[in-house]
């Protein structure tokens, strides 16, 4: 028996509603499902630190788990708006969102609403001590010295990166330890910045709109920006330059996770992993639960495993996406 679901995405800054038929299969599966929502939920954007992580969608929903993903329980409702990115600095969290919204959790673990007095959709957000830069749609930067106490918009000559001067939507931002920026936007563009936010020099352009940047927390250089057509990108050099690695997928591709030479995308009725750094991928299209589907946000907790000589703390990486789903990765 087939169930028709209805979903919503935002690409290129626009949220898309498509058709999506589920039917029951015999398959093995890619993912195990931890928990879905109803059908016009949709979680956005996933932060995993250890056993903490927190996914935010649609209307507002916030989903958070202590357990390494194992179990998920709904935060008490602060907007009705939806929720696009998210970012961790030590115990503070930022949460970004439509018209300029952000909410913060302190160190104590409460959470507020920022008077940020910005009104661009915010597609992302990075943080770290008092810098914190916030990218969003039709080139909008915003720039904060004072933990999002005061903010100013960055403005930049689009002239300088695509030949028509359109301002391009900006999907994602990271700061690196180093304090270097990066940002990814439409035109294939990585934008990077070694003086706080100031100025941007571009390190990658291109035709396909890049989504999602994930840099490693190991110290080795290397990172991963996915987007359009089955766009993936890599660099060895903290971002200063990119290559694009062979083409597997048509798909656009919305989250990229890696670590110790494993890679995992997420995307629109795909979802591809590496375990060589990127050199070779397999595909879970054939997952009835992925080929059909979608998810965004991607990252990898700890959980607690039974080993049989007790338990121990096991990496388990999680994706969230359509219908409000969160699945965990079985293979």
């Amino acid at each position: 028996m087939k169930h028709i679901l209805y979903c919503l995405i935002f690409i290129g800054g626009w949220s898309v509603q498509f058709v999506i038929a589920q039917e029951a299969s015999e398959q093995e599966n890619s993912i195990e499902v931890i928990r879905a929502g109803i059908p016009h939920d949709a979680l956005y954007a996933l932060e995993m630190d250890g056993d903490w992580g927190l996914a935010v969608g649609n209307f507002g929903l916030m989903l958070e788990t202590s357990d390494g993903g194992a179990s998920w329980k709904e935060l008490p409702s602060m907007t009705t708006k939806a929720l696009l990115g998210i970012s961790k600095s030590g115990e503070e969290v930022l949460v970004s969102g439509q018209q300029g919204l952000l909410l913060k959790r302190d160190n104590s673990g409460d959470w507020s609403m920022m008077e940020s007095g910005l009104e661009a959709r915010l597609l992302n957000i990075a943080f770290t001590s008092k810098l914190m830069i916030a990218v969003g749609e039709f080139g909008f930067i915003g720039r904060s010295t004072d933990g999002g106490v005061s903010w100013e918009t960055v403005g930049l000559d689009w002239n300088r990166f695509n030949d028509e001067g359109y301002e391009p939507h900006l999907y994602d931002a990271v700061i690196q330890g180093d304090g270097t920026i990066l940002i990814a936007g439409e035109f294939g563009l990585i934008l990077r910045s070694t003086d706080g936010g100031k100025t941007f020099d571009a390190a990658a352009r291109g035709e396909q709109s890049v989504f999602d940047i994930h840099m490693a927390a190991d110290g080795t250089k290397i990172g991963y920006a996915v987007g359009q057509e089955g766009l993936v990108l890599k660099t060895s050099d903290s971002g200063l330059s990119w290559s694009k690695l062979k083409k597997v997928t048509n798909s656009n591709l919305l989250g990229v996770w890696s670590g110790h030479d494993e890679v995992v995308i997420t995307g629109i009725r795909e979802l591809l992993r590496s375990s060589d750094g990127g050199v070779s991928f397999s595909s879970g299209s054939n997952d009835i639960q992925i080929g059909r589907t979608w998810f965004q946000g991607v990252g990898a907790g700890t959980a607690d495993s039974n080993s049989g000589a007790g338990l121990v703390k096991e990496e388990s990486i999680l994706v969230v996406g359509h219908q409000g789903t969160i699945a965990r990765l079985t293979k």
